[in-house]
């Protein structure tokens, strides 16, 4: 199955301590479709991915995630970079049910960033679990990835 996604420019987050908030955006950038969103920090030409959702209707949701202080309190405490939000408007085939067409790339989004080392949190705000498998024998640990993360 091939799932279609089309990624909105990046969204830079702007302090938002004058609205009692620690960041926001401006959400007319937010697409108002079902989709998949991504916050995270960008620093020269690299990024890292902080917390993967889906929704809906991202707009909505993206706008209650910065009431989330769990979430805001990781973005805030990660490393230097320059916070944004990237968008990616699911573009559904005939057949493909939207929900659990983006619940299946978000799932594949946190796997992704998670096997890369980004320090990635759950819906939940809480670290996701990783569980590391050491190989051994006669072949090389390079044939085999050495960390495999799993979700609880």
């Amino acid at each position: 199955m091939i799932l279609s996604l089309e990624w909105t420019r990046a969204i830079l987050l702007r302090d938002a301590a004058r609205e009692n908030l620690i960041y926001s955006l401006p959400f007319e950038k937010v697409p108002n479709a079902s989709g998949i969103y991504v916050f995270g920090r960008r620093y020269g030409s690299n990024f890292e991915a902080l917390y993967v959702g889906k929704a809906n209707k991202m707009r909505g949701r993206v706008k209650s995630q910065f009431n989330n202080l769990r979430l805001m309190q990781h973005l805030k405490n990660a490393k230097a970079g320059k916070r944004v939000l990237l968008a990616a408007k699911f573009n559904a085939k005939p057949g493909q049910k939207t929900p659990n067409c983006i619940t299946l790339i978000e799932r594949a989004l946190i796997r992704y960033f998670l096997s890369e080392g980004h320090d990635l949190v759950n819906k939940q705000g809480v670290r996701l679990r990783r569980h590391e498998i050491v190989s051994s024998g006669k072949h090389p640990k390079r044939y085999f990835p050495s960390p495999i993360f799993l979700e609880k």
